[in-house]
């Protein structure tokens, strides 16, 4: 009888893309106009928020499709979630908040993360970013030194779609 080996697909797939991290008061949608006014990025909101299951709530973020000045493609995802969706009937109170969730929370510190395959672009990008006003920081990391393996899958299958 054969022996069945157990194949990781996404093994062999590159996933050491650059990654900016940017903290900014702005909202997802002002901080893609800004950056397409500024730096040409052509960021573009996805028209549906990409999903994250988690038990019976379904998290929604909001991505940004967009390309460098290069052309190079490039993907903003926002890193709180915009939404959440409950299967449970829950009645609604005006005292509420809505719930959050970091889509990435070993770097929960970031609100925004830019997705680059330009790894000069990137760096560049960090320098220009910390010297705006409107940013209150960024910080140019190289995704899979600093993400768990399934923050770093979770990044290529957003960036990809």
């Amino acid at each position: 009888m054969a022996k069945v080996k157990h194949i990781d697909a996404l093994s062999q797939l590159k996933m050491n893309f650059s990654a900016v991290g940017v903290r900014s008061p702005l909202k997802d949608f002002e901080l893609a106009y800004w950056l397409n006014v500024q730096y040409g990025m052509r960021l573009v909101c996805r028209p549906q928020p990409e999903d994250e299951w988690e038990n019976d709530v379904i998290w929604e973020y909001n991505v940004f499709d967009g390309s460098d000045p290069f052309g190079e493609a490039l993907c903003m995802v926002a890193n709180l979630s915009s939404g959440a969706q409950t299967q449970a009937k829950e009645a609604w109170s005006l005292f509420d908040s809505v719930p959050e969730k970091h889509l990435l929370p070993s770097v929960k510190h970031w609100d925004y993360l830019l997705m680059v395959e330009n790894a000069d672009f990137a760096f560049d990008l960090e320098a220009v970013l910390k010297r705006n006003e409107r940013i209150t920081t960024a910080q140019y990391f190289e995704a899979h030194t600093q993400l768990t393996q399934r923050e770093t899958h979770l990044l290529y299958e957003i960036r990809n779609l």
